[in-house]
């Protein structure tokens, strides 16, 4: 019977119960959008993975389709009082929901309890909660929504088959053959094939005297296993049609089973269960891979994952399970070399010393034989390399491997290569209540939990580290245990007990690295706040870029860092603040090239994005880098954007070691990126260190010209007190220097403020002299945005005619010159003056021209400008459902730039309901 308490359902249709009965949710596409973010639930979901999963693809939709359905989701929600809140989470959408009200969710909770139980060795319990799991389900999951989340529901149907499957193991531990044969019957015959599930099926036919019926089963599994995956039925499957039979052979192998040394699994083990389905479809049966290599981090879980999935997997091997440490990355032990590895597994099956060979080469074939015609899973733990255990791999037939390493194991060509990430920030915060035994006082979705858990880098030691101490300092609250982890000299400390240590995992990843390799590791993390590529980490640690990048590969490698995107790379927190501590070298020459590195690539950059513009020769250390492909206006901008983080905080970081000269102009590189982007926490701090450098050096003319983009930083975010000071000083500085180009400049930036005041006149009269200095001057783009500045003061005095030639003018130059931001602004400036002339068509011709100007150029800004401009248009003509969609569209717009406006719009929005 459906459970009351849940409002969403998605282990079928797709349904939402409100607070006055089922809430319409129409349309296969706003479902499955619903579904998705359900299913998201903390974590949320970005806009190109919602139109990635819901449209099928990257260009299966726009953006502003998908902003459609979320609004109108958000107006369903809301309207239907199903106690579901959508809200804009950067970089995405979360839709906030109490988990329990989510049958999914619930489904899951139950399905690990019962698993929890099930391991207690309490099985009466585990299969009540698998029965309250599993009568959620009401079809199908996700019925209603066609061909949509086809990943996400085979996912799904997977988790409950799993629950099906571990419910019959249950019931036949209990000789409840006939309810075993009731839950799998119609399983076996229709869903995808699982040896497990068919094995039991067979031997509860089996029990119940049907034989005959149990032959068919093995048979049917057998043909589609065939047919479907090319491979023959595993131990556990033939094992179980043997019995069927009645002509079980005896066992093969050694008469006792090999010395395990299997680890228990862990209590606390937290949901992998993607990747325990991979382990089992890799290694569970004969004619697959056979071999599969877990990576990751160090802490990352490995060990855990791969103890946990040999666990599962031990009814498949019948003639045992061997764990062997290799030690390959451990402070306390030189790792194993691959003759000692092999005399350690020979003596683990049973073989008196006297009987193994010597030899390294008869040691492996001796190895080998013993292997053949068994049914053995070896797990190899913690390998420093391929070379390490390719002796140990055991041939194709019956025996199984799962080797875990820090690195990736490239060399092992056949294997199933698994990587392993941190933790996703439920699972994390469910492996701290674990670990803490306190999911009975703390809440799963308690902010200052999740604080901590992030400040672990949701990385499984590292949490189970931080968890042990707070179970044992009685006296000790979260908060307070946050506290000490946000200090970043204190982190690490605080990250190790008696026989753990995060800072221990990270140095034995490092130790034996080359000394150039473990110099740019430290280099990386005291100078780059981001992403970062091996051109930077070339001008960092002064090496060639080849250099750079097989050193790069080398700490990915060792995952020490981590891949980002296509040459890029970043840290792990964790990783970071361990980095950081390792160097303490105040050599202030690695942060003076890098700064030259990024003056002189910005400074290229720029000159793509805002050609044309009036520049002053750079002051540069005159030796030659190697710069990324920056030769069109789409590279620039991808590339400043990438490092937009390192490029500020270089910026900064000079100014405060007294690199004066590379500091200011850098910010004077960076303001056509910051006036494009609206980045305005970054412009202002970049610019606010300029102006103090310059001012130590003395240099006036550069002062005068970061006081002024300053003041426009300041201006743009509505600090009118704080423009007029710096725009006053420009204008005294550049008048005392004889810059007549600065001097109209400076000139140019108090009129805006005239402007603003609504003072269009004086405005007129400061702007006039400056276009015609600039066109004396053939400054044609300086000319041409002057001249977009008088259109809109004789659009505001209702000179109409004038106003419209002007911009057209502008306009046209900007087209010419190729000057796509200048473009769109002015394209919204003429569809502002058709707007207050009382021609909205022509009004929303200019509009759309400058949205698809703004994306060429990249504005987000001018977009929304755009947009807003539109909702006023479908306001006044009285279509609200369109002035919703394109003010919603601006708000979005505005709101991730943090920008003032998106007040205004929210208030126009406000005002719709």
């Amino acid at each position: 019977m459906p459970d009351s308490a849940v409002r969403f359902r998605l282990l079928g249709p797709v349904r939402v119960l409100g607070a006055d009965g089922p809430v319409d949710v129409a349309g296969a596409t706003a479902r499955a959008l619903l579904a998705l973010l359900l299913m998201r639930g903390e974590a949320g979901a970005g806009l190109d993975e919602i139109i990635s999963a819901v449209w099928g693809g990257p260009g299966g939709a726009t953006r502003d389709s998908a902003y459609h359905y979320l609004s109108t989701l958000r107006r369903t929600l809301a309207a239907g009082g199903t106690g579901g809140e959508l809200e804009t989470r950067r970089p995405g959408y979360r839709l906030r929901v109490d988990p329990e009200a989510v049958d999914w969710h619930r489904f899951r909770r139950l399905a690990g309890a019962a698993r929890t139980a099930r391991e207690q060795g309490n099985p009466a319990a585990a299969a009540a909660l698998l029965r309250e799991a599993l009568a959620l389900w009401e079809g199908p999951p996700l019925a209603d929504v066609g061909d949509r989340l086809e990943p996400l529901r085979r996912q799904m149907a997977d988790r409950r088959r799993a629950a099906v499957e571990m419910l019959a193991g249950i019931e036949a531990q209990q000789r409840r053959y006939p309810v075993v044969v009731e839950l799998l019957q119609e399983e076996v015959a229709g869903g995808p094939v699982r040896e497990g599930a068919a094995a039991l099926l067979v031997d509860a036919l089996t029990a119940l005297g049907r034989r005959d019926e149990a032959g068919a089963v093995y048979r049917l599994a057998r043909e589609r296993l065939h047919d479907e995956q090319g491979l023959e039925p595993g131990a556990e499957l033939a094992a179980a049609h043997r019995r069927a039979l009645g002509a079980a052979p005896p066992a093969a192998g050694p008469a006792e089973p090999p010395i395990s040394g299997l680890p228990r699994p862990d209590p606390h083990f937290t949901d992998r269960e993607h990747e325990l389905r991979l382990i089992a479809d890799a290694v569970g049966g004969p004619g697959g891979r056979s071999l599969c290599a877990i990576y990751g981090m160090g802490g990352a879980g490995k060990t855990a994952l791969a103890v946990r999935a040999a666990h599962e997997l031990q009814a498949a091997f019948p003639d045992g399970v061997i764990f062997l440490d290799l030690h390959g990355y451990a402070e306390e032990h030189a790792a194993l070399s691959p003759t000692q590895t092999l005399d350690r597994l020979v003596r683990r099956l049973r073989v008196d010393a006297e009987r193994i060979p010597s030899d390294p080469g008869e040691l492996a074939a001796f190895y080998q034989d013993l292997l053949d015609g068994r049914r053995i899973l070896l797990v190899l733990d913690n390998a420093r390399d391929a070379g390490q255990v390719r002796a140990a791999l055991p041939r194709p037939g019956g025996c199984a491997a799962i080797v875990t390493s820090r690195r990736r194991l490239p060399a092992l060509d056949d294997a199933l290569v698994l990587p392993l990430d941190v933790l996703g920030e439920d699972d994390a915060a469910a492996l701290f209540l674990a670990v803490a035994g306190a999911a009975d006082h703390l809440d799963a979705a308690d902010p200052v939990l999740l604080r901590v858990v992030e400040l672990c880098g949701r990385l499984p030691l590292a949490i189970r580290i931080a968890a042990a101490r707070y179970r044992a300092t009685a006296d000790r609250s979260l908060a307070e245990l946050a506290a000490g982890l946000t200090e970043e000299c204190d982190r690490l400390s605080e990250l190790e007990d008696d026989d753990r240590s995060v800072a221990a995992s990270f140095r034995v990843s490092l130790q034996d690295l080359p000394e150039p390799v473990r110099r740019l590791f430290g280099l990386l993390a005291v100078h780059l706040d981001a992403t970062f590529d091996a051109h930077a980490a070339a001008a960092l640690a002064d090496l060639p870029v080849g250099d750079a990048r097989r050193h790069l590969r080398q700490l990915a490698d060792r995952h020490l860092i981590a891949e980002s995107g296509p040459g890029r790379y970043r840290f792990h927190d964790l990783v970071a603040v361990f980095a950081r501590q390792q160097d303490t070298d105040l050599d202030p020459e690695p942060l003076r090239r890098l700064a030259d590195y990024f003056l002189h690539a910005a400074d290229r950059a720029d000159r793509r994005i805002t050609p044309h513009r009036y520049r002053v020769p750079l002051e540069l250390l005159g030796r030659e880098w190697s710069l990324p492909p920056l030769d069109g206006y789409d590279d620039a901008l991808a590339w400043l954007t990438a490092e937009q983080r390192n490029l500020a905080r270089v910026c900064v970081a000079a100014g405060a070691a007294g690199l004066d000269d590379v500091c200011w102009q850098l910010a004077y590189t960076l303001r056509g990126f910051y006036f494009l982007t609206k980045r305005w926490r970054p412009w202002v701090g970049t610019h606010e260190a300029a102006l103090a450098a310059a001012r130590r050096r003395g240099d006036r003319r550069a002062e005068a010209m970061t006081a002024t983009n300053l003041g426009l930083a300041q201006q743009e975010q509505g600090d009118r007190a704080g423009a007029e000071r710096h725009f006053t000083l420009a204008q005294q500085l550049f008048a005392a220097e004889g810059d007549p180009h600065g001097l109209h400049t400076a000139r140019i930036s108090l009129a805006w403020l005239r402007y603003d005041e609504g003072d269009y006149e004086q405005f007129l009269g400061w702007m006039r002299p400056a276009l015609d200095f600039y066109e004396g001057e053939g400054a044609e783009r300086n000319a041409a945005i002057t001249r977009r500045g008088i259109g809109l003061a004789e659009a505001a005095l209702r000179r109409t005619v004038a106003a419209a030639e002007s911009l057209t003018r502008a306009l046209d130059t900007f087209d010419r010159l190729d000057l796509r931001m200048d473009a769109a602004m002015t394209y919204n400036a003429l569809g502002e003056l058709h707007q207050g002339a009382g021609d909205p068509a022509r009004a929303a011709a200019a509009f759309t021209k400058a949205i698809a100007a703004a994306a060429r150029s990249g504005s987000r800004f001018e977009q929304a400008r755009a947009r807003q401009r539109l909702g006023e248009l479908a306001a006044a003509a009285g279509d609200r459902s369109a002035a919703r969609w394109y003010w919603t569209q601006a708000w979005a717009g505005y709101d991730r730039l943090r920008a003032p406006q998106a007040g205004e719009v929210h208030a126009l929005l406000a005002a719709l309901d």
